[in-house]
């Protein structure tokens, strides 16, 4: 039998993993991962409020997710139209029948979308359950009841 040259073989793993390309910590684009995480690293309480005589949601974030605030992600999810004006936009991780609004799901299914203005008119022509690919500055919203807990500010369309 021949022994076997192992040395050139690890060489080249040494140098193919040296020359990989990393993910940098300023962008995240594992969209099921980063759903994942904000699915289950929050803690969404719902409160009477005597002021506006209905319930209001407050989030606590986990360490996970608080470290994705500022970032910016890459997310795929299901397009709603969230008012007849067709101004407001929502990510589902859920399609329309069990989304946040109408199904099962919690409010940490769903996220705000503040588009880019150039993406403005491609976000006015979807339609409801399209699966579109966006990226965008992912804003924690803890306090302000009247918009979601998650905000993907100055989104942009990859894919629809």
């Amino acid at each position: 039998m021949r022994p076997i040259k192992i040395l050139p073989y690890l060489l080249l793993v040494i140098l193919l993993t040296l020359l990989a390309p990393e993910e940098t910590p300023a962008q995240h684009t594992d969209s099921d991962q980063i759903w994942k995480t904000m699915l289950s690293d929050v803690r969404v309480r719902y409160t009477w409020s005597v002021k506006h005589g209905a319930y209001i949601t407050r989030a606590r974030f986990g360490e996970q997710v608080q470290q994705l605030d500022g970032q910016e992600v890459t997310l795929k999810g299901f397009f709603l139209a969230a008012d007849l004006t067709g101004n407001l936009f929502v990510l589902s991780n859920n399609p329309m029948a069990t989304c946040f609004f109408c199904g099962v799901a919690g409010i940490e299914s769903v996220i705000e979308i503040e588009p880019h203005p150039d993406d403005l008119r491609i976000f006015k022509r979807l339609r409801t359950d399209n699966y579109i690919e966006v990226k965008g500055k992912l804003q924690l919203n803890p306090d302000d009841f009247e918009r979601l807990i998650y905000i993907l500010k100055d989104t942009r369309i990859i894919k629809f």
